[in-house]
């Protein structure tokens, strides 16, 4: 996954590695006409041992994601199909292949789920981030984080989480073991809410998850009724302060910032900030 937005396409491999569907899956989606099909070409960069491979628009994803969105609300693929069959995704691959929007002096190197950037004015990758981070996609389920924010913000392994929905964040805050270690965790939950918001409405909470529970539901629905929204424009910065069990407080400063694919949090401890 990209956060540049010079780069509109994405091959099939990583589709499926972001995406978490299957190439079946994928097949499938294609043949009902809900996603384009690819645009098969020489790979745009150097790939061991694959002479051709298929080339989909970045708007693949989010179209990928909105299938899953309507699955999980309980929606059949004939009615996905229906819906989704005459609506136009954002471009289309030939044109962008035409227009050249992919220099072949520009390397892009995917690793896992993220992108090394490399020419001769920008080097950006996320594993840089020394402080802990983490990214949302628009349904608020963690796409990647590091490990600081695994240790110091959820307290557990989030990347062994293999179910996406499982990751949910509101789910992950909702941990009766969380709490034990975070006594302020509504204070996340409510930081949080405040960027879901200004995507979805009240009824959308009762459908956040597989599995939520009617307690859940009402916390955060009293939530969402005091919480402001954040705008989506620049980056923005919140002190959070997390209270630990032994009575200790971590402050920080979360950046956050909103990208195509997702939100991006960026916890900076405050006592770097202020020295």
């Amino acid at each position: 996954m990209s956060i540049s937005a010079d780069n509109n396409l994405i091959n099939s491999k990583e589709v499926l590695q972001i995406t978490g569907i299957s190439r079946a899956t994928l097949n499938n989606y294609i043949k009902m006409g809900i996603i384009p099909g690819p645009v098969v070409q020489k790979p745009i960069n150097n790939m061991k041992g694959i002479k051709k491979i298929g080339y989909f628009p970045q708007a693949v994803l989010e179209r990928i994601e909105m299938i899953k969105r309507l699955k999980r609300e309980g929606n059949s693929m004939e009615d996905i199909a229906r819906r989704l069959k005459d609506i136009r995704m954002t471009e289309n691959q030939d044109d962008l292949i035409k227009s050249k929007r992919l220099p072949q002096d520009r390397m892009i190197n995917r690793n896992d789920r993220f992108t090394q950037i490399y020419d001769k004015k920008l080097k950006l990758t996320l594993e840089d981030i020394s402080f802990p981070a983490y990214l949302v996609n628009y349904q608020f389920e963690i796409e990647w984080i590091n490990k600081e924010a695994e240790n110091r913000v959820f307290k557990q392994s989030v990347s062994s989480i293999k179910d996406v929905e499982s990751r949910n964040i509101f789910r992950l805050l909702f941990n009766w073991e969380f709490h034990c270690l975070v006594p302020n965790w509504k204070d996340l939950v409510t930081f949080h809410m405040a960027f879901a918001k200004t995507n979805f409405s009240k009824t959308w909470i009762s459908k956040l998850y597989k599995g939520i529970s009617k307690r859940e539901i009402r916390v955060l629905e009293e939530i969402y009724d005091r919480v402001s929204t954040f705008p989506k424009q620049g980056i923005k910065d919140t002190p959070i302060h997390l209270l630990m069990k032994d009575g200790t407080t971590e402050p920080y400063r979360v950046y956050s910032i909103f990208f195509r694919e997702g939100i991006l949090f960026v916890y900076a401890p405050a006592e770097i900030l202020y020295r």
